[in-house]
């Protein structure tokens, strides 16, 4: 490669060195703005020289406004034409810069020169790179683009540790002795100091005409390792740079970092991906979580990193924050900086409300990564205008929205649907807005700082009111659409495609129901809305918007479909809650009113249904099936069109001790609507109906004596809710057939696991029915190990469930008790733990638990001697589970007898 010293075009004649310009061998009085300018567009013959570069050759360090360029522009081409009318050697490439396009003479050609003192090279090395964690697959795909002709661009949000990977990068693969250079762009204000701070860096001379020039021939003959850090805000002329130097020198090795791609012919780009974090709900165990590289950090900066006992407890509020803050390593820096030795319950305290709690980073740090909100500033302000308002309308969405969510928010930007895209697809490019393939679908979001950032300029902002406004009505149209596609699709494809919806849901209510808002808009999304708060079991949610939604005019102006639709959701969360609201009973009377007087038979089924759930889980089981077949006779009910009415009636009369017909129409229900198929419309009875099946076909195979197939169904149940993620469903499937079932059979391991995931579903839900099942078999299997601190237990769950109205099984867990306490020789509370069953009217409607209440009475005269009332009771008992084919509680019957040595003949 070599140098011109002149330059010969149509019968002009170019000598950089002695700036002279000749025409007919007679000198062009030429200025000597012009000359550079004429210098390096001839030196570019052929490519478009932008106007960045131009002003960093001719104005390098200073400041100028582009009419000076355009003058001197101006003035070159009217000297130009008046030596040679005929020909244009300058043309203007409309909004990118200009090109010299006449052909250049061959001439001969002195070989360039390296800066003087090459030998001793003058170069900025780059900072020390920190220890990284998780890296290795990122390094490698840089060691292999460095192999490549052209040079590699890193490019990551900010904070992401482009700058740390690579110097870490060029450290690592260089060559023995090879040179490292380091471009620091960050502290240029301007791109027309790109060049100087370029030459500089390298130690070339900018007394230089060309100072690139000496950077390319420093590559040449030098080869060292150049990285140009921070391009993003003088993309323009950092990419034309680096094109230039790349076509000149394609094998130099050279790493920019940027937050977004230079988009140029020998770019190599290497996206950064955010650090590997875990899924909080998913760690259970401590070593697991420090296989994730944001964990390992994290710890690493609050000085845990070599603890060898750490609380699993405070590993899993770090597993949280990172997962907050999207794996980004300088937000988790900062975190980890302010978290210090905070314990784990201070350190998910500190960070409960949000980031702004975080420290300054290092004082050596760029000021861009001091804090958080610095580094999307630095971001922020390189927006064009229209990026910038698009950026702070994105905020209203609380979760992952699509690209016809974000169009349906243009409008309060003033953005046509084109700009609209075109913002939103340079937003993703430069690491502000992330996009991941879900489901085959594309979705968008912002993480969580970025999205308080961002939120935080739209507050401030003139569009604020009104892209919230057209917000509501976008999540509005969306649950409306749910609600429809909701009576057609399976559970999966509705859960698929909606149950992300809830953050927005939220953010969209509060915003109605605001002064500020639009509360009639809030009343409609919370009646759309219903089906996802019940599939999502979120009751307390669920109770506290149809609570903002029914003062609303006091529910006056709603329609009767409407007011069906919500007094029934509103009974279902008080069915559901830890206690069972007094005006339970109520709000399913009104909820059947409502129903009826709209004329919707299938609302009114499910009203009936739901009424009948609240009478058999308050200890009147018959009383609800005699509701239900009442209303099936009076509206013509074919049960086999409702299977989940039919299933809750099956259901049912397996506690009224009506086995046969439970299991004639179980049978069916499973036949027609076995595991193979996914339900259409989860939720309208509260559980999905397969789940709802097994369980109920699991106790009844319990009853029949049939223990394996009992196991069989309950975990065929219970896998299907877990893989819905169904919560209601999960709690019913351990609490009603799979948890009593393992206990009755003296399977205390299978019961113990059951228990404790019963628990869990408890916690999150907070249903009182699963609190006081899980604290009774807590209880009841200690004491079945030996410890009598269980009875206690056992005793207490059984008042809570009953004074928080949960009546429906306490009979069986009585009888189970005062087993319990004959076990430990103490008769006289056996007695005491059965009486109120003998003083409660409603007990005689759960007749399926009557046998056991009969041989448990046979076991307590048996113990105090009345042998002849004891063989009178086990008599009864047996009868009883004769007539209704209980053959569990017959076997059960006969093993106490053979126990006690006592006939039954």
């Amino acid at each position: 490669m070599s140098e011109r010293t002149s330059f010969q075009f149509g019968n002009f004649e170019l000598i950089p060195d002695r700036q002279a310009l000749l025409h007919h061998g007679e000198a062009v009085a030429l200025g000597g703005r012009a000359f550079d300018i004429l210098t390096l567009l001839v030196r570019r013959a052929g490519e478009t020289v932008n106007k960045a570069e131009l002003f960093a050759h001719v104005w390098p360090g200073y400041l100028v406004h582009e009419h000076n360029l355009k003058v001197n522009i101006g003035n070159l081409r009217r000297i130009l034409a008046a030596c040679d009318p005929e020909t244009d050697y300058i043309v203007t490439i409309a909004g990118r810069g200009y090109k010299f396009v006449a052909a250049l003479n061959n001439v001969e050609e002195a070989p360039a020169k390296p800066p003087a003192g090459s030998s001793g090279l003058r170069l900025t090395p780059p900072p020390t790179a920190p220890h990284l964690y998780g890296r290795d697959d990122a390094l490698h795909q840089i060691a292999v683009r460095m192999q490549q002709n052209g040079y590699v661009t890193v490019v990551g949000p900010g904070g992401a540790g482009k700058t740390s990977i690579a110097v870490a990068a060029a450290q690592h693969f260089r060559a023995a002795g090879q040179p490292v250079a380091f471009v620091d762009l960050s502290t240029l204000n301007s791109s027309q100091f790109v060049i100087p701070a370029m030459a500089t860096a390298l130690g070339i001379s900018l007394g230089l005409d060309d100072p690139i020039a000496g950077v390319i021939a420093l590559l040449r003959a030098e080869r060292p390792i150049l990285i140009i850090d921070n391009c993003e805000h003088v993309i323009t002329t950092a990419a034309a740079l680096l094109e230039r130097i790349s076509h000149a020198v394609p094998e130099a090795q050279i790493i920019a970092t940027t937050r977004e791609p230079l988009r140029t012919r020998h770019e190599n780009v290497v996206h950064l991906a955010k650090l590997g974090f875990p899924d909080p709900g998913a760690i259970t165990v401590t070593e697991e979580a420090l296989q994730y590289p944001a964990v390992r950090l994290f710890l690493a900066k609050a000085g845990r990193g070599d603890d060898a006992d750490l609380d699993p407890g405070y590993v899993q509020a770090v597993a949280s924050i990172c997962a907050r803050l999207d794996g980004l390593a300088l937000a988790i820096e900062l975190a980890a900086g302010t978290a210090g030795s905070f314990g784990a319950e201070a350190l998910t305290e500190l960070f409960r409300e949000g980031f702004a709690a975080m420290h300054r980073g290092r004082r050596d740090a760029p000021l861009r990564h001091q804090t958080l909100e610095a580094a999307l500033d630095w971001s922020y302000r390189l927006l064009p205008e229209q990026e910038a308002v698009l950026f702070e309308l994105l905020s209203v969405f609380a979760g992952r929205f699509s690209a016809e969510d974000a169009e349906s928010i243009y409008a309060a930007g003033l953005l046509d649907p084109m700009t609209g895209r075109d913002a939103l697809g340079q937003l993703v490019a430069k690491s502000l807005v992330s996009a991941d393939v879900i489901a085959g679908a594309l979705r968008y979001r912002l993480v969580e700082s970025t999205w308080v950032y961002a939120s935080q300029r739209l507050l401030g902002s003139p569009q604020v009111d009104l892209a919230k406004r057209l917000f509501a009505a976008r999540v509005l149209a969306r649950m409306q659409e749910a609600e429809r596609e909701w009576s057609f699709l399976t559970a999966r494809e509705w859960l698929g495609r909606y149950g992300e919806q809830m953050d927005d849901l939220r953010a969209a209510i509060r915003w109605a129901f605001d002064p500020q808002g639009n509360a009639r808009m809030g009343v409609d999304l919370v009646v759309a809305a219903l089906p996802l708060w019940q599939e999502q079991s979120a009751f307390q949610e669920l109770l506290a918007a149809l609570e903002q939604a029914l003062a609303f005019g006091n529910g006056g102006d709603l329609p009767p479909l409407s007011r069906a639709r919500m007094h029934m959701a509103q009974a279902w969360g008080m069915t559901l809650a830890r206690q069972v609201h007094p005006q339970t009973g109520e709000a399913w009377r009104e909820s059947i009113q409502f129903a009826n007087a709209a004329g919707d038979g299938d609302l009114a089924l499910q009203a009936v249904c739901g009424e009948a759930v609240y009478l058999a889980y308050s200890g009147r089981p018959l009383t609800a099936l005699r509701s239900m077949l009442d209303f099936a006779r009076s509206a013509d009910v074919e049960w086999s069109k409702a299977p989940g009415g039919m299933r809750f009636l099956a259901h049912d009369e397996i506690y009224v001790g009506r086995l046969a017909s439970a299991d004639a129409r179980l049978q069916f229900l499973r036949q027609s609507w076995g595991e193979a198929r996914d339900e259409q419309g989860l939720s309208r009875f509260q559980v999905d109906l397969p789940v709802a099946i097994n369980l109920s076909s699991s106790l009844l195979a319990w009853l029949q004596g049939r223990s394996e197939l009992s196991v069989e169904l309950s975990d065929r149940a219970i896998a299907r809710a877990e893989n819905l993620n169904h919560m209601i469903s999960l709690g019913n499937a351990i609490c009603l057939a799979g948890l009593p079932a393992a206990f009755l059979d003296g399977d205390l391991g299978r019961a113990e696991d059951l228990q404790g995931r019963l628990a869990e579903v408890a916690r999150r839900e907070s249903v009182g029915i699963y609190e006081g099942t899980a604290l009774f078999f807590a209880g009841a299997i200690a004491a079945a190990r030996g410890n009598s601190n269980g009875l206690d237990t056992m005793a207490a769950s059984i008042e809570a469930l009953w004074a928080n109205g949960w009546r429906l099984r306490t009979s069986l867990y009585r009888c189970l008790l005062a087993e319990a306490w004959l076990c430990a020789g103490d008769p006289d509370c056996a007695i005491r733990a059965l009486k109120p069953l003998l003083d409660c009217r409603d007990a005689r409607e759960e007749r399926w638990s009557h046998p056991e209440l009969w041989r448990v009475g046979a076991l307590i005269a048996a113990h105090t001697g009345q042998t002849d009332r004891a063989q009178r009771y086990f008599r009864r008992g047996l009868h009883r589970s004769q007539t209704m084919g209980a053959t569990a509680f017959m076997h059960r019957i006969k093993a106490s007898t053979a126990e006690l040595g006592l006939g039954l003949d």
